[in-house]
């Protein structure tokens, strides 16, 4: 796959944390565990509602990350939760990853518990199980990074997610990686600034892959948004989705920001 810098390192952490969650809850029973969930929200719904006037946010609970290190390590699932649903964000992310985000599928399920709104279980899945794990916790939909899998794991992985009940968001950084994620029937795409090998970020990468989007392809801008403006040259671009994190997660009044963010008083 060709993965280097901090994916490489990244997914030697997250191969070992699967097989330790593995031999805790065995495949079979966290899999019936997770069929026997009910979800409250449906996250391709959601999305497809947004427009111009009716701007989607997705709001991600997030603790650190491996660019700017500690963000609000302190930072309550429940008051994030209950504070995002109230400023009319659309969906809620939660980071999952524990080594570089310091998040955990305990705060994926505290916040699926305190809100009505579909939640996305954002880490980097390697693994069928924890697409499982994901829809125990009561997520309505994972993600899916288009360049840490194959394209048989990333049909493979669509498929699953959607017998489950659940519509994955499939993350790309290219238009090379739009055609791997269309040829495996992607319908949410999360058009990423930032590069995961070398964490930089370019706010111009998911303009011009909007720009190739072919009709019925819902498209999320990720990374690097900051403020109202960010989001208007994005809806330029066709784009009505956006997953912001850390400008929420420092803000001020939260509330008062997603509420800034989506042009509403």
């Amino acid at each position: 796959m060709g993965v280097e810098g901090f994916l490489k390192e990244v997914l030697k952490i997250k191969s070992l944390e699967v097989s330790k969650n593995k031999s805790r809850i065995p495949l079979n029973t966290i899999r019936r565990e997770a069929e026997d969930t009910k979800l409250a929200a449906n996250f391709l719904t959601a999305m497809e509602k947004s427009n111009p006037d009716d701007i989607g946010i997705i709001a991600e609970v997030k603790k650190a990350s491996p660019s700017k290190g500690d963000i609000r390590p302190d930072l309550d699932p429940v008051f994030c939760a209950q504070t995002y649903t109230r400023a009319g964000a659309r969906a809620i992310s939660v980071l999952t990853e524990s080594h570089y985000f310091k998040g955990s599928l305990k705060d994926l399920e505290i916040v699926c518990a305190n809100t009505n709104l579909p939640v996305l279980r954002k880490d980097f899945t390697i693994s069928s199980y924890q697409i499982y794990e994901a829809k125990k916790a009561g997520a309505s939909s994972i993600l899916l990074i288009t360049t840490i899998l194959s394209r048989d794991q990333l049909k493979d992985y669509i498929n699953l997610a959607r017998e489950l009940g659940m519509e994955p968001l499939v993350e790309i950084t290219s238009e090379k990686e739009f055609e791997t994620a269309y040829d495996c029937e992607a319908t949410i795409v999360d058009m990423n600034n930032r590069n995961l090998q070398t964490l930089e970020t370019d706010l111009g990468v998911s303009k011009r892959i909007a720009q190739i989007l072919p009709k019925g392809i819902i498209p999320v801008e990720a990374s690097g948004i900051s403020s109202f403006e960010d989001i208007q040259e994005g809806l330029s671009s066709n784009i009505f989705n956006f997953l912001v994190g850390e400008s929420i997660v420092r803000a001020k009044d939260t509330e008062s920001f997603i509420k800034e963010l989506r042009n509403v008083k």
